[in-house]
Formats: structure tokens, C-alpha cells, sequence
């Protein structure tokens, strides 16, 4: 079985600001176990699963376009 990670191992392998996670999993946002002691952890293969990539435009293109109209 996989381990639970804390809420702080959360923010910081997605770089956000400390109790992001949390806030997020208390709204009902993120997928997370609730422990006898009222701690929250998760599974990193599901907040995995919750990061879709992003393409970015091509650069490229938006140039010439830009100076197509320009």
C-alpha cells in the first residue's frame, strides 16, 4: 500500500502556499483520507491524476501573426 503524505508534502511538491492543500481538500476539491486524529493526508496517485498538462501556444505563430497584422 501506498504511503499518505501529508497536507505540507502536498504543497510543497506543487509549490503552493502552506494550507492550500488543506483548504482544498476541506472544500471537497482534492480526493484525501481523514485520520482518528482529524489529520489529512493523501495519495499522490490521485492528486496525480487530478494535473492535466497545459499545452502553451506557439510562440511562433503568435509572432507571425502578429506582424502579419501588425
Amino acid at each position: 500500500m501506498e504511503d499518505l503524505i501529508s497536507t505540507t508534502a502536498i504543497d510543497h511538491r506543487l509549490k503552493w502556499s502552506l494550507g492550500h492543500a488543506e483548504s482544498l481538500a476541506k472544500r471537497g476539491k482534492l480526493p484525501h483520507y481523514k485520520l482518528p486524529d482529524g489529520s489529512i493526508r493523501f495519495r499522490w496517485v490521485e492528486i496525480e491524476a487530478l494535473i492535466h498538462r497545459v499545452p502553451v501556444a506557439n510562440k511562433t505563430h503568435a509572432i507571425e501573426s502578429e506582424a502579419a497584422h501588425g
